[in-house]
């Protein structure tokens, strides 16, 4: 039993690394069709989710090609990724 909840455990911590580092590949290609990434990265860690998601929503509003869930999905990776958070930020 305690080896099921250990593997159960760690596919979970994957899933949530590969979940990140895909939403940082997204915002990076979509964001920066505009601006730098410099610029998103100078931001991380001083904005809510909720903020980053009316940021993102205004940039999909100024032509931003995201999906809604693209966008939430984005918005939800900003609001908790740290500064200088890899690989959006090298």
């Amino acid at each position: 039993m305690i080896v099921v909840v250990c593997l159960y455990t760690g596919l979970l911590l994957a899933s949530l690394v590969f979940a990140d580092a895909g939403a940082a590949k997204l915002a990076a290609e979509r964001c920066s069709a505009c601006h730098s990434t410099d610029r998103i990265c100078a931001q991380l860690g001083s904005r809510t989710t909720e903020v980053w998601k009316q940021t993102v929503q205004r940039m999909v509003s100024r032509g931003a090609s995201l999906t809604d869930a693209e966008a939430r999905t984005v918005a939800e990776y900003l609001g908790t990724a740290k500064p200088g958070a890899k690989p959006l930020c090298q």
